[in-house]
């Protein structure tokens, strides 16, 4: 068994796994309607995406993160797959603009419409190796450039 595979599946891995693919979905198809979908209501559900999509990676690995913050998914996230240097820093950069499960709203600040644009990017790729990890359909890697 490599250390991509697990006997540990934790139950519910497919349940996030669709929704975050749920939430993908909207915020792909999200600008087809601005007056609706705001840059802020899109990244806020990215976020969540991801959220799902790495919480899917872990739990089809028989894992879990230590804390429910972002930069701990990401942290339990480098556990089960290779993140690149460029993938990590996104993410990272994706923590600066939203504090997960935080009472504070203070020093949150939307990333513009381009920037949104890049995330959505992260969010396709975080999706492709959240299938990949659950289904078992390739070696999944946040490592490619």
């Amino acid at each position: 068994m490599s250390r991509f595979e697990s006997a540990l599946e934790i139950t519910g891995t497919e349940d996030f796994l669709q929704e975050g693919d749920a939430y993908l979905k909207v915020v792909v198809n999200g600008d087809k309607r601005p007056n609706i979908f705001t840059t802020e209501m899109r990244f806020n559900l990215l976020t969540m995406a991801i959220e799902k999509h790495v919480m899917s990676i872990l739990m089809s690995a028989g894992s879990l993160p230590h804390n429910h913050s972002f930069l701990d998914l990401l942290e339990g996230l480098k556990w089960v797959l290779p993140v690149s240097q460029d993938v990590d820093q996104q993410l990272h950069s994706l923590d600066s603009h939203e504090s997960m499960c935080s009472l504070e709203m203070s020093g949150r600040h939307m990333p513009d419409d381009e920037r949104l644009k890049t995330f959505i990017v992260l969010g396709l790729r975080v999706q492709k190796a959240a299938h990949e990890m659950v289904r078992g359909t390739a070696v999944p890697s946040l490592a490619l450039e």
